[in-house]
């Protein structure tokens, strides 16, 4: 890796340091499909929402072998690479609940076929009834995506795009820039088209 891409990782990585909350094994709900903490459960009282404020949970699905795999090996080298991001792994039952997540703001970052992440976008089956979803791509794995909802930071698009180019040996295919339907992140191409890193 470069000097300056290192030095650049090094400094950034401040920006995901989060304080106050312990780090919780984030599992799915086999019958429900809902999401639970194995520490505590925190839909009741909202404290999710606060939950997600201090760690980076990225969705996966059960029925997709191939996405499965993308979002541990990203789980995996954010946790070793850039750990203040806190990086957890939650799975979804299936794509359509994944939608559903990210659509109604439940879920902040998620692993998704890109003819999925395509479809969520343009409220095409499985997805018809969830309309105008706001849907951002930060990189592409060849037949996967990493997306986004467009109120994910900018910055921590950015580290997160950073980081999984820079160890791509431990993924499954090469983190790449994305492209097609679905707009990129602003982070995302700040990172991607060398420019500076953003502020927030």
């Amino acid at each position: 890796m470069k000097r300056r891409a290192m030095l650049t990782l090094g400094a950034g990585a401040a920006a995901f340091v989060f304080a106050g909350y312990s780090p919780a094994v984030v599992a799915a709900d086999e019958r429900k499909g809902l999401f639970a903490t194995q520490l505590a459960d925190l839909e009741p009282d909202g404290m999710w929402t606060i939950y997600r404020r201090y760690h980076l949970v990225i969705v996966g699905q059960r029925d997709d072998a191939i996405a499965s795999g993308f979002a541990v090996a990203a789980v995996d080298v954010l946790a070793r690479f850039l750990p203040a991001s806190r990086a957890q792994l939650a799975r979804a039952p299936d794509t359509r609940r994944v939608g559903v997540l990210l659509g109604t703001n439940q879920q902040d970052v998620a692993i998704m076929a890109a003819e999925s992440a395509e479809a969520l976008f343009l409220a095409k089956p499985p997805f018809e009834d969830l309309r105008n979803v706001p849907l951002r791509l930060i990189v592409s794995f060849g037949s996967h995506v990493l997306v986004c909802r467009p109120d994910f930071t900018a910055r921590h698009a950015y580290l997160l795009a950073q980081t999984l180019v820079a160890h791509n040996d431990a993924l499954p295919a090469p983190a790449t820039a994305p492209a097609g339907v679905v707009p990129v992140h602003p982070g995302s191409h700040a990172f991607f088209t060398s420019g500076e890193m953003p502020d927030e």
